[in-house]
């Protein structure tokens, strides 16, 4: 009895010294992910076994250790510090801090120093906020943890392989799934590796909207990076594929595409369009598919067919059309017959729409092309609205001549001052011309007018100025309205003269009539105020 209590005496002064000299066992945590500000506590303890704050390559935190690759100035290498959870004894649970260790400097990027960081550029007193956050981004089947996260710089491969910003990669996993989430240097979750999950196997980009859209451009931003080279860049219900100027080759475009596993680039480069290089490109950092979904359905509704099957979204950027170059999403569709079976090849179309889901175009079938007049005054007046909201309210016209399924627009380039371009409109949209008459494109801001100056001319006084037309021309039903011509002055000469001028220097109308052979017509010029100033009979 007396050498055991002698032994328990002995042990007992031996602990007590131990507690003495060296203090209580610091009390590590059950978990340095899932306990508030124990990583950063941890990493803490090895900035002061350092005496300065470390330069950090990389960080690894699990539940029972922090290890970090820091910069070692006598090498210019890096060595390993690692923070652990030691042995239990009693109610303590102590840590252990242990380095310095050499390791291997990592040797894909060749500076080093700029794959560098101090810990105070992340969050880590939010570390088990961040693993919450991405148990909630992965959704995994069953009950889900986090098993580990580092936190490094990026890597970009192109041009030359160079760091990028902090990323925390967040390894989740559940009994049946696993996924790695990514956050940013201050912990916001910006996408995720779901490949290893049942929602990913299912996963449709265009008719889901739950699918990591951010992680799709930084992972291609990764390897293409962020200069403006990308061509068009579309979706399909497992890819997203994107075409860009070849990084070495000039004149040439290269394929990449991106599913749930990463992002691969075709071995094979394609030669451009002539003019397409000189043309404007987009960056992957001004694409925004968060409104995808927003678009996707305004491209559903003008399309007006459920039966119908959405093939693949593209957007570009689209410069054929009035005002500066825009964002724009084709959306193909191919219809169905009731039965499901496909009625025709040519029953496929397209929708065009901005990045804001506004729709500039729609392509039907030939079997759905509306049947719409634009010569009736009400649609003529519609058209002019939609003109005036794509060319901009300030905008400045030469010319709208209008006829049955289309108008002709000389104007001023709305971002270009002094400069002039003809567009053609139809119900498929407005494009830029390729061609002028070089008189068009000559600047003469005494013929520019706007589309408020227009305001004389509505509905009801077109009709009013067309069954005059009719009257003043003595003719009926042997002859029909062939188009609408809105002008400073009407026939313009190449000296810039019009044959027939304006008598007040404000817009004047043409209404031409013509015959069904082609061959006979006639007009009627009215001016600003509707009165004739010039008649040219059949």
């Amino acid at each position: 009895m007396r050498i055991v209590s002698g032994t328990w005496r002995m042990v007992l002064m031996v602990w007590l010294t131990l507690f003495v000299l060296t203090g209580p066992p610091a009390y590590a945590a059950e978990s340095y992910i899932t306990a508030p500000g124990e990583a950063a506590r941890a990493a803490g303890l090895v900035t002061e076994s350092l005496g300065k704050a470390p330069q950090v390559h990389t960080l690894r935190i699990t539940d029972k250790d922090v290890t970090m690759l820091v910069h070692d100035a006598g090498s210019n290498g890096v060595e390993e510090w690692r923070v652990r959870q030691g042995t239990r004894l009693l109610f303590f649970s102590a840590e252990v801090v242990s380095g310095p260790s050499a390791r291997q400097a990592p040797s894909m990027v060749d500076n080093l120093a700029s794959g560098l960081f101090t810990l105070d550029k992340v969050a880590l007193d939010k570390t088990d906020a961040v693993a919450r956050s991405a148990i909630a981004y992965a959704k995994l089947e069953g009950e889900a943890s986090v098993q580990s996260i580092e936190i490094t710089k990026r890597v970009f491969l192109l041009p030359a392989p160079s760091y990028g910003d902090i990323r925390w990669s967040i390894y989740v996993t559940s009994p049946r799934e696993s996924a790695t989430v990514y956050a940013d240097a201050g912990g916001t979750i910006i996408g995720g590796d779901l490949s290893n999950t049942a929602r990913a196997r299912n996963m449709n980009f265009i008719s889901d909207d739950d699918w990591p859209k951010e992680a799709a451009i930084e992972s291609l931003t990764g390897v293409i990076g962020g200069k403006p080279v990308i061509r068009d860049l579309t979706v399909y219900p497992k890819s997203v594929q994107v075409k860009a100027d070849h990084p070495t080759t000039k004149g040439a475009t290269v394929g990449y595409s991106w599913d749930i596993s990463g992002v691969t680039r075709s071995p094979i480069a394609s030669p451009m369009f002539p003019g397409t290089e000189q043309e404007p490109a987009l960056s992957l950092g001004e694409i925004d598919l968060s409104k995808l979904g927003k678009v996707r359905d305004a491209a559903k509704t003008a399309w007006g067919n459920d039966k119908s099957t959405l093939n693949y979204m593209m957007l570009r950027l689209f410069s054929d059309g009035p005002g500066k170059p825009e964002q724009r999403w084709t959306v193909h569709f191919t219809d169905w017959t009731q039965s499901g079976e496909l009625a025709l090849f040519t029953n496929s179309g397209t929708v065009d729409l901005t990045a804001d889901g506004i729709v500039r175009a729609t392509d039907l079938p030939d079997a759905r092309q509306p049947n719409r007049n634009w010569l009736d005054a009400t649609t003529t007046r519609d058209v002019f609205a939609v003109v005036s909201e794509q060319f901009g309210k300030n905008a400045r016209f030469a010319e709208l001549s209008v006829s049955g399924d289309s108008m002709r627009i000389l104007a001023e380039v709305p971002d270009t001052p002094g400069k002039m371009r003809e567009y053609n409109a139809n119900d498929r949209g407005i494009t830029a011309s390729s061609m002028m008459m070089p008189w068009d494109a000559e600047f003469r801001p005494e013929r520019l007018f706007r589309m408020d100056d227009l305001a004389f001319f509505s509905a009801e006084k077109l009709n009013e100025l067309t069954a005059r037309t009719f009257t003043r021309l003595k003719v009926g039903s042997d002859m029909s309205l062939s188009r609408y011509t809105f002008s400073i002055g009407q026939l313009m000469s190449p000296d810039g003269s019009f044959m027939v001028p304006s008598p007040d220097g404000k817009v004047t109308l043409e209404i031409r009539l013509e015959g069904q052979d082609g061959w006979k017509g006639g007009r009627v010029t009215y001016s600003s105020t509707g009165e004739e100033i010039d008649v040219v009979m059949p």
